[in-house]
């Protein structure tokens, strides 16, 4: 049962939980966005333009304003700079492919957590 405990305890203090845990909104916006775009394909890798649009529903359904393209871009660098996220190198547009660092279900589970809920997932 400690090894289970110590397991857990570790799964919960990981730098990238630490991090969704203490972003803005928006940012946990972006990651369930994410991880709804990746569950609807069933693919490692989306594209910054099919997240945007996504994020575009998402925001919709929490009557939040949609912050823009910029802002989503600094938002995606900033995830990508604590390597959250890894981002296809080079320029910075809608068809550069993302992609989560870690297992799915976190980042669910830190967004559901904070009532940020993908659109067509089971709550």
């Amino acid at each position: 049962m400690v090894e289970v405990e110590t397991a857990i305890q570790e799964m919960f203090q990981a730098p990238h939980i630490q991090v969704m845990r203490s972003c803005s909104k928006l940012s946990k916006i972006f990651l369930a966005a994410m991880v709804h775009e990746l569950y609807k394909t069933g693919m490692a890798k989306t594209t910054f333009g099919k997240l945007a649009t996504t994020v575009s529903c998402l925001c919709a359904s929490n009557r939040e304003a949609f912050p823009g393209w910029d802002t989503l871009l600094k938002v995606g660098c900033k995830f990508g700079e604590c390597r959250i996220i890894l981002c296809e190198a080079g320029a910075r547009h809608r068809l550069q492919k993302l992609q989560l660092n870690f297992p799915r279900y976190m980042s669910f589970a830190e967004t559901h957590h904070n009532r940020v809920i993908p659109l067509g997932m089971a709550v």
